[in-house]
C-alpha cells in the first residue's frame, strides 16, 4: 500500500515543482515603443480604448444564442483562461466556423457604461486603469521585424444610411503595425474596415519619432490625416471622420508579447512579463455578440433585404489579423499591397465637435466594468442625443444612383 501513496507523492512532489518554475518570458526591443505610434480619437467619439479583461466581465460565452453550461465556463473567466472556450466550440484555428461569442450580460440599447471605455490622461495619454492594447512582435530574422499595436474598444458605432443605423457591434480590435529594418522603421499599415492602407514611414506625420494616426468617430478605423475619408460600398459612398480629438498612448496600457509563428494561422505568443496573460491570444471565438436574428426587436433588416444590419456580428481577436506577413499589408489572395509615400487628401474637413469633455461635468465608469483596475472618467455631454443623431459624426455623404433606388423602390413594392 505505501508505493501508491509514495507514487503519489512524488507525482504530486513534481506537479507542484512544475507550477512553481517561472514562466518564460521576453524581451520587447526599445525601438518597439520609441517608435509606437500615437493615436488621436475622434473628438466626437464616446466609445474610447476599452479594458480588455473588463470585455469578459461584462459578457458571458455563448453557443447558439444560449449561455454555455456554468460548469464549462471558468469562474471567474480570466484572459489567462480563455483559450479554453476553443474546445467548447470545436473551433481548430477556423476563425469563421468558432461559434462561441462573448455575448453582452445587458442590453446594448440601454447603453452600459462598460461600452464607452476609458478617456486617456489629458497629459499622459494613458488609459488609466485599463489595458486597453497588446503589443506583438514578430521578429522574421535578417533584422527585419514587424510590431503589431491591437487597439481594443468595447463598442464599434456605425453609419447612418438613409436614416437608419446600420453595423453596430459589441467588442472592436483595430491595429496598425511598424515595420522595422534593423532597428529602423520604414513602413507602417493602418487597418480600416475589411482592409486598410499602408505607408512608408517618412510619409507620416509624426511627434517626435512617434507616427500619428487617427482614429474614426465610431468604427475607429485607423487613417493617417484628419478629415472626410470616403470609400464606396456597392452603390454607396460611405464616410468616415477623423479629427485632433483626445491623445491616447496605447504603451502606457499594453501588453506586450513576442510572436513564432508555426502555421499560416497559428503560433507561440510569449509575455514579456510572467504576469502578463497569454490565453486569451489563442481564443478563436468573437470579441462580442453574435448578429442578432431577424425576431430580435433590436435588430434592423435593412429594407428587409438582407444586404445589412443595425447590429452586426463582433471581431475576431489579434490571432487572425494576420500576425505573419509577407508585405506590411496582410495576406489577401488578389489584392496587391501598395505602399504609398504620400499623405492622402481627404474630400473634406472632420465634423465640428459636438461632444463636451469637461471635468466639470465628469461621470465614472465603475471599477470593474468598462474602467479596469481603477475609477476612471470622461464628459460626453448628452450621450443618447449624441447617439441617436443622423446628422452628427456618425452620418453618411450617401450618394445614390438611379440603379440603388431601382433597388429600394423594387423591395419596397415587393
Amino acid at each position: 500500500m505505501r508505493a501508491p501513496v509514495a507514487l503519489s507523492l512524488s507525482l504530486g512532489a513534481t506537479i507542484a515543482s512544475a507550477k512553481l518554475q517561472p514562466r518564460r518570458t521576453t524581451i520587447i526591443p526599445d525601438y518597439v515603443t520609441n517608435y509606437a505610434p500615437l493615436v488621436y480619437l475622434d473628438q466626437n467619439d464616446v466609445y474610447l480604448p476599452s479594458d480588455i479583461q473588463a470585455q469578459l466581465n461584462n459578457t458571458y460565452p455563448a453557443l447558439n444564442y444560449t449561455a454555455l453550461p456554468k460548469a464549462d465556463v471558468p469562474s471567474p473567466l480570466l484572459l489567462s483562461d480563455l483559450e479554453q472556450l476553443n474546445i467548447r466550440g470545436n473551433c481548430g484555428q477556423n476563425f469563421d466556423a468558432c461559434p462561441i461569442y462573448l455575448t453582452s450580460k445587458d442590453n446594448v440599447t440601454t447603453d452600459p457604461p462598460w461600452l464607452y471605455g476609458v478617456l486617456p490622461d489629458p497629459v499622459t495619454g494613458k488609459t488609466v486603469g485599463a489595458r486597453s492594447c497588446a503589443i506583438i512582435v514578430n521578429d522574421h530574422g535578417g533584422g527585419l521585424v514587424d510590431a503589431y499595436y491591437m487597439y481594443f474598444y468595447a463598442f464599434n458605432y456605425g453609419s447612418v444610411v438613409l436614416g437608419q443605423l446600420l453595423g453596430n457591434h459589441v467588442g472592436d480590435w483595430e491595429h496598425s503595425m511598424v515595420r522595422f529594418k534593423e532597428g529602423i522603421p520604414i513602413s507602417v499599415w493602418l487597418s480600416q474596415h475589411e482592409y486598410g492602407q499602408a505607408f512608408t514611414y517618412d510619409a507620416l506625420l509624426k511627434k517626435g519619432p512617434r507616427p500619428i494616426i487617427y482614429s474614426a468617430f465610431g468604427s475607429h478605423a485607423n487613417f493617417a490625416v484628419a478629415g472626410t475619408h470616403s470609400r464606396n460600398v456597392s452603390v454607396v459612398t460611405v464616410n468616415d471622420y477623423t479629427s485632433p480629438g483626445p491623445v491616447w498612448d496605447p504603451t502606457l496600457s499594453a501588453y506586450f508579447y513576442t510572436y513564432t509563428p508555426s502555421s499560416a494561422t497559428n503560433g507561440t505568443f510569449v509575455p514579456s512579463d510572467p504576469t502578463t496573460p497569454t490565453g486569451w491570444l489563442y481564443f478563436e471565438g468573437r470579441w462580442g455578440d453574435e448578429q442578432y436574428l431577424d425576431s430580435d426587436p433590436r435588430q434592423v433588416n435593412f429594407l428587409n433585404a438582407s444586404i445589412a444590419w443595425k447590429y452586426e456580428t463582433g471581431p475576431t481577436g489579434p490571432l487572425d489579423k494576420g500576425l505573419n506577413r509577407t508585405d506590411v499589408c496582410p495576406n489577401v489572395s488578389g489584392t496587391p499591397c501598395t505602399t504609398l509615400s504620400v499623405l492622402p487628401i481627404t474630400s473634406g474637413s472632420g465634423i465640428p465637435a459636438t461632444v463636451t469633455r469637461t471635468t466639470s461635468s465628469q461621470f465614472s465608469v465603475p471599477t470593474g466594468t468598462g474602467g479596469g483596475n481603477s475609477t476612471s472618467s470622461r464628459s460626453a455631454g448628452s450621450t443618447s442625443s449624441t447617439l441617436t443623431s443622423t446628422n452628427g459624426a456618425g452620418g453618411l455623404n450617401v450618394k445614390v444612383g438611379f440603379a440603388f433606388w431601382g433597388v429600394v423602390v423594387a423591395l419596397l413594392v415587393w
